[in-house]
C-alpha cells in the first residue's frame, strides 16, 4: 500500500494546502497583471491630459470670451487686494520743504541720542543731502517724509533688538528725486511705445514701488534673530518690509584649537602664565577649593564651540509701497 493510503488525513491536508498555495499564486499573478495594466492606462491618460492642458487654446470666440472673463476676474481680485493694502499702509501727509528738513534734523538728533556709540559718527538716517538742501517740491517732501518714517522705524528696530553697532545705513533714491532728464527720457519712451500701434497689448499696471534699505550691523545670534523676526512682525513694523538678502560673516574664521583630554580651552596650560598676569597688574585667580585626596574632578564632557561669536551681517531690506490701483490704471491709459 502506498503512503497516501496509509496516511489519508495528512495526505488530504497536504493536498488542500498545495491547492490553496497554487490558487493563491494564481490570484496574486492575476492581481499583479491587472494592477500593471491599470497603471499603464493611468499613465497614458495622465500624459494625454497633460498634453491637452499644455496645448494652446483654439482661436474660437467661445474660448476667447472665457479667457477674457477669467483675466477680468483675476484683475478685479488683484485690484481689491491692492486697494486694501494701499489703505493699510501709512499715507503720505502733506509736508513742505522746510517742514521736512526740520523734521529730519529733529529725528536725527533723537536717534543719535538713543543709539549713542552704536551709531557711526556721521549718521543722518541716509538723508545726508537734505541736511543742507531742500527737496525739489512739496510733493517730493511728502514722499520723503513717509520714507524717513520707515527708515527711522528700521533704525529703532536695530537698536531695540540689541545690535552692538550699526556700521552702515543706505537707501535707494525715490523716482521723484531723480533728475529731470531721466523723467523726460521716460516720457519720451512712453510716447514712443504708445505710437507703435493700438493693436499691441498695453503694459501691466504697476501697483507697487520697491524701496531698498541696506544696513551693515554687528550683533550676536540672538540679536540678529530678534531683528529679522521684528522686521516680519506687523506689530513691530507698521511698514511692509521684506528682508530680501541676508549675508552673515562670522568673526571667528578659524575653529577652536584641539586640546588634550582633560585640558581646558579657557585656562592657560603654561604654569608661567599666571605669574606673568599678576606682574601685569591683573588680579590673581581665586584659590581652588581643596579636594579629597585620591579623587580628581571629572573633565568636562562638552564645550561651547560655536554660537558666542559676534556676527557681521549685511541685510538688504525691501520697503514695499503700494500705489493706488485706480490712479495707476488711469495713468497707464
Amino acid at each position: 500500500m502506498s503512503w497516501i493510503q496509509d496516511n489519508k488525513v495528512p495526505a488530504a491536508i497536504l493536498g488542500l494546502t498545495g491547492a490553496g498555495v497554487v490558487g493563491l499564486g494564481v490570484m496574486l499573478f492575476n492581481a499583479w497583471s491587472g494592477a500593471s495594466s491599470a497603471q499603464e492606462e493611468f499613465d497614458m491618460a495622465n500624459a494625454s491630459l497633460a498634453r491637452l492642458k499644455g496645448a494652446p487654446l483654439a482661436p474660437t470666440p467661445e474660448n476667447l470670451a472665457q479667457k477674457q472673463k477669467l483675466v477680468q476676474e483675476y484683475t478685479n481680485e488683484v485690484g481689491k487686494l491692492s486697494l486694501v493694502l494701499y489703505k493699510l499702509q501709512p499715507e503720505d501727509k502733506p509736508t513742505s520743504n522746510t517742514e521736512f528738513q526740520a523734521k529730519l534734523k529733529a529725528r536725527i538728533a533723537e536717534i543719535k541720542k538713543a543709539g549713542g556709540s552704536r551709531l557711526p559718527g556721521e549718521f543722518n538716517l541716509a538723508f545726508d543731502q537734505y541736511t543742507s538742501e531742500l527737496p525739489k517740491s512739496d510733493q517730493v517732501a511728502a514722499e520723503l517724509s513717509t520714507y524717513l518714517d520707515s527708515i527711522e522705524e528700521i533704525t529703532r528696530l536695530l537698536l531695540k533688538s540689541g545690535v552692538k553697532s550699526v556700521d552702515q545705513l543706505e537707501r535707494s533714491p525715490l523716482a521723484s528725486e531723480k533728475s529731470e532728464a531721466g523723467k523726460q527720457s521716460r516720457q519720451a519712451s512712453k510716447a514712443k511705445g504708445t505710437a507703435k500701434g493700438a493693436g499691441q497689448a498695453s503694459p501691466g499696471i504697476n501697483i507697487t514701488e520697491r524701496r531698498q534699505v541696506r544696513v551693515v550691523v554687528r550683533a550676536d545670534q540672538g540679536a540678529l534673530q530678534t531683528l529679522l523676526s521684528s522686521l516680519a512682525s506687523p506689530s513691530e513694523m507698521p511698514f511692509f518690509t521684506v528682508a530680501r538678502l541676508v549675508r552673515i560673516e562670522n568673526e571667528a574664521q578659524v575653529g577652536p584649537p584641539r586640546v588634550a583630554a582633560g585640558g581646558s580651552l579657557d585656562a592657560p596650560t603654561d604654569p608661567a602664565a599666571a605669574p606673568a598676569e599678576e606682574a601685569a597688574g591683573q588680579p590673581a585667580p581665586a584659590e581652588a577649593k581643596p579636594t579629597t585626596p585620591g579623587i580628581q574632578p571629572a573633565a568636562p564632557d562638552s564645550r561651547v564651540v560655536l554660537g558666542r561669536e559676534t556676527l557681521r551681517a549685511f541685510i538688504e531690506i525691501d520697503l514695499v509701497k503700494f500705489l493706488n490701483p485706480q490712479a495707476s490704471a488711469a495713468a497707464s491709459r
